[in-house]
């Protein structure tokens, strides 16, 4: 199942709203929904997509075009913000409460927000399921589950291994020294990293639609660029469609650009951008100008003081106290080598020798 097409007549920020996700004509099965705060991203995927397949009450004016090979509607939810993922055995009672009601839809939530019994309850009902229901012995669930870390997270260079479960029923890992450590002295990020893989994994997501509102929550830059990897496999490897809603410049850099829609909020009018010349592996800054729009990337006081330097040089009034001062000033600020302040003095000697010269 993959959604190609999606109309809104009228509903709260979006008003005659077309949203096309595919790429010559054809589903992806990554899509990255980018945008600022209040830009509509969660309205989006929550309450028109959500609302529209899983509770089957779609609101006036809107339209899903979706694609199927089947009669069956599957679609998964991971709220950043809000909801909450316990256990494995939480996952299954909702599983079929909602399958009964919702006749083959399926709504998954998952929390991201890191809660030490939330990863040691994913682990722990894994590992058990492992040694009771499929007969394994300890240090085979162990290495199962570490080989599950390891070809989930391969090229996020995580510094830890999982080790195993002592008496008290503590998980362990090993840190690059090989030192113990109990999972809560991992990092929030290495916690959101590992319930995020064992939920999706252990829930064993095919043929369906996961929508991700900004998996960038509690993530480094750097793992932000790496996590698509991990959402483009589930993608491709089990046929399922994941959307994305995110405003991190580093996810958006780490896909191609027919995968990118950037929701673009101008006044009560809300538009959608997808035609970009480029996106993956550019450069942030760039990714900031060019696709999110950004007039600056400073804080407005730095922006401000280097717009009325330029507008004096500008003027040949380099050799004022006045420039002079803001010049000296914004060097001991934001450092002599900045570029902004490389090509001022390079346009002042420039303007400089064409006045020697004339």
């Amino acid at each position: 199942m993959k959604l190609r097409k999606i109309h809104i007549d009228n509903y709260k920020l979006f008003n005659n709203f077309d949203l096309d996700l595919t790429h010559n004509d054809k589903s992806q099965n990554l899509i990255v929904i980018a945008g600022i705060n209040g830009s509509g991203k969660t309205t989006l995927l929550k309450e028109v997509i959500y609302q529209t397949l899983v509770n089957k009450s779609i609101h006036k004016g809107c339209s899903i075009d979706i694609e199927t090979n089947d009669k069956k509607n599957h679609i998964f939810v991971i709220d950043s913000q809000s909801l909450q993922l316990n256990s494995q055995e939480r996952i299954n009672n909702e599983k079929k409460a909602l399958f009964s009601q919702l006749d083959h839809i399926y709504y998954y939530e998952a929390g991201l927000s890191v809660e030490n019994n939330n990863v040691k309850n994913v682990i722990l009902k894994y590992i058990d399921s492992l040694i009771y229901e499929k007969d394994k012995k300890s240090s085979e669930a162990y290495q199962i589950a570490q080989d599950v870390l390891d070809s989930i997270f391969n090229g996020f260079d995580l510094q830890i291994k999982f080790k195993g479960v002592d008496r008290n029923r503590e998980i362990l890992f090993k840190n690059a020294q090989t030192e113990n450590i109990k999972i809560e002295e991992l990092s929030n990020g290495e916690q959101e990293l590992i319930t995020k893989a064992f939920s999706i994994y252990l829930a064993e997501i095919k043929d369906s639609i996961i929508l991700i509102d900004e998996p960038e929550s509690s993530l480094h830059p750097i793992w932000q660029s790496r996590i698509t990897q991990l959402y483009q496999k589930i993608a491709d490897q089990y046929n399922n469609q994941v959307i994305l809603s995110t405003h991190s410049p580093h996810i958006v850099s780490a896909v191609h650009k027919e995968q990118i829609r950037v929701l673009i909020k101008e006044g009560k009018h809300l538009s959608v951008i997808s035609n970009f010349n480029r996106s993956y592996g550019v450069k942030v800054d760039q990714i900031l100008l060019e696709i999110f729009r950004t007039n600056g990337l400073r804080i407005p006081e730095i922006e401000n003081k280097l717009f009325k330097l330029r507008e004096m040089v500008s003027l040949n009034q380099y050799d004022t106290d006045d420039c002079n001062a803001l010049k000296q000033e914004l060097e001991n600020t934001i450092g002599y080598d900045d570029t902004d302040l490389a090509l001022i003095r390079l346009e002042i000697a420039k303007r400089k020798k064409n006045e020697k010269d004339q």
